[in-house]
């Protein structure tokens, strides 16, 4: 398998211009398998499905790979609050000038790298409409002047009528179910796809990270005592270990920085919860409201992933901001929930997030670094994908 050539982007994206989402999704798939990285090629993607879930999927894998997108940000948030519109023109913004003028020559239905060696891809021809050649309808037949149709010959034409509309109507009926079975299938072969490229991008191993804790050893000397009959004091040697400070700038709600300590009062037991008390131990932050509804879909996978996890050394800290406490015990006993819930009555901790919208979701490796955010709801199987990379539970291609 060969690398795609450098413009296949933008014949991409002039197949969605013109209507070909089949043939660019095919193209996608197999320059997605060898550039997983590439947020662009993600949000061409959404823009070739029609499941309101699987672009949502696809936007949340743009964000992640370009947390400053804020086209993806944006659409995200519209598929989440409204059903989501087709656009009547092409919704993906073009990197420069050149990219927006209309690709040369055939474009291959299958990748040519993707082809078997010695095999030709089949093209399309970027021929414009207007230079096709259109088929002229044969002139109707002219009867000679004052001739009067025979009886059985006007009932032989409506007969052959009857039967041609009966042998329409039975091809509509079989074209439509045709068409319907093919969309199922298109539909389920594309979904197929998607989670393969997915699956294959959670495979990739994580970057090695720079270990934050120093040994600072220091020598303090203890007297003791030593019953003989001339007293001498021995001196003995304490080791102490020290925690390198964290510079301010690697510090903030930021994929790839480290996490903005804090502390919150824990409702069930009243004591203060630090997040530097868990420091070597991976850690979930959900930032959820008892009002919110993706929230309370979202609450029994939160509790889930707690009991799951518990014995693997995952912490899970919710963080309710603003909210009456009376209301969120209520809540908590309401759901049998176990996880602990950590009240913010003046988004102080939310403000520090750069939380402007809940669900929020936080996944902290156990280096204290950032390794991934989710915004808006996710469904258990995503959490656990999230769960599994900041355990380094996920398979690699050395195992």
């Amino acid at each position: 398998m060969t690398q795609p050539p450098a413009n296949i982007l933008l014949r991409i994206e002039w197949l969605l211009n013109a209507g070909k989402q089949q043939e660019a999704r095919l193209l996608l798939v197999e320059y997605i398998k060898l550039n997983p990285a590439s947020a662009r090629a993600w949000w061409l993607m959404s823009l070739t499905l029609t499941d309101i879930n699987r672009q949502m999927v696809c936007l949340q894998r743009v964000l992640r790979l370009d947390p400053e997108n804020e086209p993806a940000r944006e659409r995200l948030a519209k598929l989440i609050s409204q059903p989501p519109v087709t656009p009547s023109v092409s919704a993906f913004p073009a990197s420069d000038p050149a990219e927006t003028e209309e690709p040369t020559g055939d474009v291959p239905l299958a990748p040519a790298w993707a082809a078997p060696p010695g095999a030709e891809p089949e093209t399309i021809p970027l021929q414009p409409a207007a230079e096709q050649t259109a088929y002229p309808l044969p002139p109707a037949p002219v009867e000679p002047a004052g001739k009067v149709p025979h009886p059985r010959n006007s009932k032989t034409k409506w007969g052959i009528v009857f039967i041609l509309m009966a042998v329409f109507a039975i091809f509509v009926i079989v074209s439509i179910a045709g068409y319907l079975s093919l969309q199922r299938k298109a539909q389920a072969h594309s979904l197929q796809e998607t989670f393969a490229v997915a699956q294959a991008l959670t495979s990739l191993p994580l970057p090695t990270l720079i270990p934050t804790w120093t040994t600072s050893p220091t020598c303090t000397a203890l007297p003791t005592a030593t019953f003989t009959e001339t007293p001498t004091l021995t001196p003995t040697l304490q080791y102490t270990l020290t925690k390198t400070p964290r510079p301010t700038s690697l510090i903030g709600p930021v994929v790839g920085l480290y996490a903005p300590d804090f502390s919150l009062t824990d409702l069930a037991t009243g004591q203060r919860v630090t997040l530097s008390q868990f420091d070597g131990q991976p850690v979930l932050l959900f930032f959820w409201a008892t009002w919110c509804p993706h929230c309370n879909n979202e609450i029994d996978f939160i509790e889930t992933i707690t009991q799951t996890y518990k014995d693997a050394g995952l912490v899970v800290l919710t963080i309710n901001a603003a909210e009456d406490p009376a209301t969120v015990s209520a809540f908590r006993s309401a759901h049998l929930l176990t996880f602990p819930i950590l009240l913010d009555p003046d988004s102080v901790v939310k403000s520090a997030y750069h939380v402007d919208a809940i669900p929020r979701h936080f996944f902290v490796n156990s280096s204290g670094r950032i390794a991934s955010i989710g915004r808006g709801e996710m469904t258990l199987d995503e959490m656990k994908v999230q769960v599994d990379a900041i355990m380094r539970r996920y398979p690699t291609s050395t195992s």
